[in-house]
């Protein structure tokens, strides 16, 4: 008996976890898809790992020059990515945002928030789950080119947002 139970709840969990691939397989596919247009500008969606899917967009294609309004030309971009997003419910929204060198840390740490939360605020007003959304700011840690010259830094002024299958949490 103690064998059956075993069994049954392995089978449970391997068909759960092979769901769960399939989900995180479709919105990759359909993410890639979405991206399509701006990856001619930069836009980038890479499989990080099992269970996650980043897309990062460059600064330059999502706000003008040290600030952290979305671009009024990225907006229908952003709501294509909310629309998707809404879709695969069960999946967890992290926003992060990144800044170059120039400035300060404090300030670079500040303009790297605001951007991630203005990316997090123009999902959740296009009907994406504000519980489902977590925003922070990376300032100029983990630069991903040299700061040494301005396509460097240009490249550096992104911010990353991973679709992860994990649970959400819902308030009863």
């Amino acid at each position: 008996m103690r064998v059956a139970i075993l069994a049954a709840a392995f089978l449970a969990a391997s068909v759960s976890t092979a769901f769960a691939q399939d989900e995180m397989d479709r919105a990759e596919r359909e993410l890639r898809d979405a991206m399509a247009p701006s990856a001619s500008q930069g836009a980038v969606v890479e499989r990080v790992s099992p269970d996650e899917v980043r897309v990062r967009m460059p600064s330059d294609i999502t706000f003008d020059f040290n600030r952290a309004e979305v671009k009024y030309e990225f907006v229908p971009t952003v709501e294509t990515l909310a629309r998707l997003l809404s879709r695969f419910s069960g999946m967890r929204i992290q926003i992060v945002g990144y800044a170059d060198a120039l400035g300060s840390d404090a300030y670079n740490q500040h303009l790297s928030e605001r951007r991630a939360w203005s990316v997090g605020d123009l999902l959740i007003r296009r009907g994406v789950a504000a519980n489902r959304i977590s925003a922070s700011g990376m300032g100029e840690m983990a630069p991903i080119a040299s700061n040494a010259d301005e396509w460097g830094r240009a490249r550096n002024r992104r911010v990353e947002i991973s679709v992860r299958g994990e649970p959400v949490y819902r308030d009863k």
